[in-house]
């Protein structure tokens, strides 16, 4: 397989993480409560309906896949950003930024244990138990913004300085980790009112340039000066 080919597939799966937690998430909460804090009661009825929905069970199956398709993602990143970067730094934002989203992962994949308890033992606990399991899975979404908005911004930074993205795609990532910083401490402080405008649209930052970045892989000014370099080595060396 050519590079460029793995390149546009590692890329690809940044996009299809966005769209499987988006759809699956969809899915599996379609139905339930829209209330910010709902009652112990109304918690149980929903995990009542939900453990026997063909349509939640295959919502979580497509998020469960959107965080495996994100773990490629990262691995694609920290090839591509090896190849192209020819700067400590940009080494430095990259391994920020993919530390940060494996983080990410393990947060939201643990924020699922407490639903699933729930789901399994619904029959038999009481609402009081319920509505905290519940607020168990809410606050540990809220924490998922905290790596996230580091690895969006690290990940700006280091695509920007190997020349993979432009100044004004960089500077959005880094404005979206920044906001997504200063929501998350907001978020902790009161759970129940957090917003995750920063977070979503990181996620959509996190899209178009996975799309960008499988369109054109290494086409950037540092993919142009890691190449100029090594045609220089090969003259010098004949």
């Amino acid at each position: 397989m050519s590079t460029t080919i793995r390149d546009r597939l590692g890329a690809v799966t940044g996009a299809a993480f966005v769209v499987l937690i988006l759809v699956g998430n969809q899915m599996a909460t379609a139905g339930s409560g829209q209330s910010a804090h709902p009652t112990g009661n109304q918690v149980l009825r929903d995990a009542a309906r939900q453990v026997s929905s063909a349509s939640v069970t295959a919502g979580v199956a497509l998020e469960v896949l959107g965080f495996g398709a994100f773990l490629l993602f990262l691995g694609y990143l920290a090839d591509v950003v090896r190849r192209t970067a020819g700067d400590r730094r940009s080494s430095i934002a990259a391994g920020t930024g993919i530390v940060s989203g494996a983080v990410m992962v393990a947060v939201k994949l643990g924020s699922a244990a407490p639903i699933m308890t729930l789901w399994v033992d619904h029959s038999t606990i009481g609402p009081q138990l319920a509505l905290v399991l519940n607020d168990l899975g809410g606050v540990a979404f809220v924490i998922s913004w905290l790596p996230f908005a580091i690895f969006v911004a690290g990940v700006a930074a280091a695509l920007h300085r190997a020349g993979l993205v432009g100044r004004p795609t960089a500077y959005c990532g880094l404005v979206l980790g920044a906001a997504g910083l200063v929501l998350t401490i907001i978020g902790i402080h009161d759970p129940l009112s957090a917003n995750p405008l920063a977070f979503l649209l990181g996620l959509f930052w996190l899209l178009a340039v996975s799309v960008r970045l499988a369109i054109r892989p290494g086409t950037g000014a540092g993919a142009g000066q890691a190449s100029g370099k090594a045609d220089a080595r090969v003259a010098v060396s004949a």
